[in-house]
């Protein structure tokens, strides 16, 4: 009897683990992953490098332009809202902050046939920025920014950014 007594918890233990596989089949696991696509706004500049030549105009040392071509790869055409520029003096590709006092003096021309770009399409904006450094220099940083919005609500900004040389 005290060998029962003993035995008996074990043996319902094994009992139980045996009745649970009894009539079950395995299953493979499933896979739950999901992947979203990237909805992406990109700028992309061209040349990346400008070379500058003497500006025309009076008022301003150095002039260079570049194509900026803004591709939409979202499932909604894009707006774009606004863009803004900023030209900053350069060493290298480095922005160097001028002496206190002294700016850089820029202005540029955008020429955007129009704000809206259609779902997996392109658009080219031709930029021209006429500019003088206070360093007497000609090597500028231009930094850009796109303020866009979609058709399905979303809004975000993209930038990109062009050496002067």
């Amino acid at each position: 009897m005290t060998f029962l007594r003993n035995r008996f918890p074990w043996a319902l233990c094994a009992l139980v683990l045996w009745i649970s596989g009894c009539g079950t089949t395995a299953t493979e696991p499933t896979d739950t992953t999901t992947t979203t696509a990237t909805a992406t706004v990109t700028a992309t500049p061209s040349p990346d490098t400008v070379t500058v030549a003497r500006s025309p105009e009076a008022a301003y040392t150095w002039t260079g332009s570049f194509d900026l071509t803004v591709s939409n790869t979202n499932a909604s055409p894009i707006t774009i809202k606004s863009i803004t520029a900023d030209l900053q003096q350069a060493s290298g590709g480095i922005v160097i902050t001028p002496i206190a006092g002294t700016d850089e003096v820029f202005r540029f021309d955008v020429r955007a046939p129009f704000n809206r770009v259609d779902v997996n399409a392109n658009m080219v904006i031709p930029f021209t920025f006429h500019y003088t450094l206070p360093n007497g220099g000609r090597e500028a940083l231009v930094s850009l920014s796109l303020t866009v919005t979609t058709d399905a609500g979303a809004s975000g900004s993209v930038t990109a950014s062009v050496n002067f040389q």
